[in-house]
């Protein structure tokens, strides 16, 4: 059966069906196996990573290369990596990446185990699973629809349930056991992320059924040409170009906020080294809390509406932490902040996997993640100016009504009318989704 892209979608209470169907199927649960078991290992390596690298060097710039270097491919390689997903089958290429990091992964337990380890293999090892993480996660939110369906109600549940994996393993289990691990011996928590990607490239192999198998030919254009075709097909689509315009502003606030969330901790709420730690945790609980929920929110508002409100009531948010001075509510609105921003961008990738042509999946991902993430140096360092000019206090006001402000002036764009539209009037899909 042939369907299109807009078949089974509902974007208005109007038109939506009585009893969505929102059985996500074997394929879709090997798939959340493969996210949550590798996601796991992520959160030990990222707990993990800057304890190696404190115990073979006490410099501040190591640490700062380090996070860099997994941040770096994102900005060098997203858009490439998103036309060779779209070129390529891309089941394989989660399958393949995953064996790739296991490998490197690997290399990095040899080096542990012999006193070998360096600063720079840290740093290398970093800016190589970054450089898979690109290619990988591209691939997965682009097969989700393929896994399956495009119907709208069943992606918000699919990518809500991915959404929860993924900070389960990332946010709540993977950080301490890894730093429980590398007490114990300084290999295991490396040794347990080599293992995950193993494991969930094994799970990944598995994923034939439902899937499209995409037969790599040679190319009719140039990689630029569909870098290109991809970027402007994202930036003539209202819908997608006012959710990347919207995410890049977000970004902005997260990372001034996330920036000076520690000065907030200590010199505000009198917090100690504990104390700021629980407030992160706190917004992960909200996280893992935003995911849960996103299908209903969605399922009553419209997806382009949850979005705008979140927005605004995150902004909110975010300005009241500038105003409290009490560490409870601070923690209690740092819940609210992060099960917000999970629930945006579930809802956010909903959306661009109900109006994206299959074939310009990877592109269009890549495209709008360029634009959200150059938001974040950005309000990291305009963040800290704001807050060493008018206090730290004042950048949380600031950032909170900004971007209340944005999720207002985004709802004529992204109502629930105008979403249901621009869709039927633009969505045009030149291959069949599922077989």
């Amino acid at each position: 059966m042939t369907t299109g892209p807009a078949t089974g979608m509902y974007l208005s209470n109007k038109t939506a069906p009585a009893k969505p169907d929102t059985k996500l199927g074997r394929t879709f649960h090997k798939l959340l196996a493969a996210t949550a078991i590798s996601t796991l290992g992520d959160g030990m390596y990222l707990a993990a990573l800057p304890l190696l690298a404190v115990y073979l060097t006490d410099s501040p710039l190591v640490l700062g290369f380090v996070s860099a270097a997994g941040e770096i491919p994102w900005l060098v390689f997203g858009l490439h990596a998103g036309a060779l997903v779209d070129r390529w089958d891309r089941r394989k290429v989660m399958w393949w990446v995953d064996a790739a990091r296991c490998v490197v992964v690997g290399v990095l337990c040899a080096l542990v185990l012999t006193s070998e380890a360096t600063a720079l293999s840290i740093v290398l090892t970093a800016f190589l699973l970054g450089c898979g993480q690109v290619f990988f996660d591209v691939a997965a939110q682009s097969v989700i629809p393929d896994v399956v369906s495009r119907d709208e109600r069943t992606l918000t549940v699919a990518n809500g349930r991915m959404s929860a994996a993924q900070t389960n393993g990332e946010d709540f289990v993977g950080p301490p056991l890894g730093s429980a691990l590398f007490s114990i011996a300084h290999v295991l928590p490396f040794l347990g992320n080599a293992v995950s990607f193993a494991v969930s490239s094994v799970l990944v192999s598995r994923l034939k059924d439902g899937i499209p198998l995409r037969k790599p030919g040679k190319p009719e254009t140039t990689l630029r040409a569909e870098i290109g075709e991809g970027l402007r097909w994202m930036m003539r689509n209202r819908i997608l170009r006012v959710l990347a315009i919207t995410a890049c502003f977000g970004n902005m606030v997260f990372a001034a906020k996330a920036t000076m969330l520690v000065l907030l901790a200590k010199e505000v709420f009198g917090l100690t080294d504990l104390g700021y730690g629980l407030l992160l945790t706190a917004a992960a609980v909200g996280a893992f809390g935003g995911s849960a929920i996103a299908p209903f929110l969605t399922g009553k508002l419209g997806p382009g509406r949850v979005r705008c409100f979140g927005a605004m009531a995150e902004g909110l948010a975010i300005l009241a932490l500038g105003l409290t001075r009490d560490p409870w509510v601070a923690g209690a609105l740092m819940v609210v902040t992060g099960g917000l921003m999970a629930i945006q961008n579930i809802v956010a990738g909903t959306l661009r996997q109900c109006i994206t042509p299959a074939r310009l999946f990877g592109r269009v991902l890549s495209s709008g993640r360029l634009v959200a993430y150059s938001g974040a140096p950005v309000g990291a360092l305009l963040g800290s100016v704001i807050a060493s000019s008018l206090g730290v206090q004042a950048l949380y006001i600031i950032g909170g009504a900004f971007l209340a402000v944005v999720g207002l002036l985004s709802l004529p764009a992204l109502g629930t009318r105008a979403v249901a539209e621009l869709t039927k009037s633009e969505v045009a899909d030149d291959e069949p989704v599922r077989e």
